[in-house]
């Protein structure tokens, strides 16, 4: 039986139809939104970027669902992603290789945080009557912690690093206690440490009500390089997730490219993006952060020597770590 043209026609165009929807259905997939869950240290300004990302649309602009989960410390979060109940975790380059040391297998994706995004707050109390002022040489400032407890949010913690070790090069002896940053402030107030390490905003009630005083700051550089860290804070995920999910991974590095770009190029808007981020903090506060850290949030890249060098603070100011010897930096590094 002869079929007609006109069938014809309807045949091969609904045919053609098919081809084209089943040959765009794969781009469709790949360009959808992907939900996305960060476990963070904390919520200090080390993760300033990231909110102003967040504030700025840039995680929406990349097709990502971003959700944040405040944890109590970098431990913590590590923990959420090893048990799968976050994809990522954003905590200092510390936790990433002890967890790689004890054979959990932790990648880092991006940089957050360049350098040490914590300062160092004494108990106004103490800072009185040692008459050394906020501005006095470094050593003379170590010297007057001798014998404080001074708080940190944990043990491996890249807040550690520089204040034991630049305590270590002055002779000065630290009792170090472990607490989440915000419950730091009651515990200064109340007379339970004499010191705290640790990020804005979180020292910034200290310091307004007078119980507290900058004593030595990290976002200035006033700790020695060798003892400071490359990062405070860097987005991780497991080996397993990042090779399953090169999409999620490509769009995450992505938004910390943009980050950086509108750092640099938009720095009016970003600033606007801080404050609406940090609503609680004051004016001049975000003005401060902002000239201090903007630089901090727009380097997302590690390199192996800067892997090398933490490695280095660990070992330097830590009891030995099991297994840290055998981590590989370009592992670690792979998806970066």
């Amino acid at each position: 039986m002869k079929i007609p043209a006109a069938m014809r026609a309807r045949s091969v165009l609904a045919a053609a139809v098919t081809i084209v929807t089943v040959l765009a259905a794969p781009a469709f997939a790949e360009n959808a939104p992907v939900d996305v869950t960060i476990g963070v240290s904390s919520n200090s300004f080390a993760l300033g970027g990231v909110r102003i990302a967040e504030q700025a649309g840039l995680f929406t602009r990349n097709g990502v669902n971003l959700r944040i989960v405040v944890m109590d410390s970098g431990n913590a979060a590590i923990t959420a992603l090893i048990a799968g109940s976050a994809q990522f975790a954003a905590s200092g380059p510390g936790e990433a290789l002890t967890a790689r040391a004890r054979r959990q297998p932790i990648v880092i994706v991006a940089n957050i945080y360049r350098g040490l995004s914590a300062s160092v707050i004494i108990a106004k109390s103490i800072a009185d009557k040692s008459g050394v002022r906020p501005d006095a040489p470094l050593r003379d400032r170590l010297k007057v912690l001798d014998g404080l407890s001074v708080a940190e949010p944990s043990a491996t913690s890249a807040y550690v690093a520089p204040v034991k070790g630049a305590a270590d090069a002055a002779g000065v002896t630290i009792k170090l206690v472990y607490m989440t940053q915000p419950a730091m402030v009651a515990a200064i107030d109340a007379g339970a440490i004499q010191a705290m390490v640790a990020g804005a905003p979180f020292w910034g009630p200290v310091i307004a009500k007078g119980t507290g005083v900058l004593w030595i700051s990290g976002p200035k550089a006033e700790f020695p390089a060798d003892v400071s860290p490359a990062s405070s804070s860097c987005l991780q995920t497991t080996e397993s997730f990042a090779k399953s999910n090169p999409e999620t991974i490509r769009r995450l590095k992505a938004v910390m490219a943009d980050l950086a770009l509108f750092l640099q190029e938009e720095p009016a808007k970003a600033k606007a993006a801080l404050a609406k981020a940090y609503p609680q903090v004051d004016a001049a506060s975000i003005d401060l952060a902002f000239a201090q850290d903007w630089q901090n949030w727009a380097r997302p890249t590690f390199t192996a020597d800067d892997i090398k060098h933490e490695i280095a603070l660990l070992r330097k100011n830590r009891a030995s770590i099991p297994g840290l010897d055998e981590v590989s930096v370009e592992e670690l590094l792979r998806f970066q």
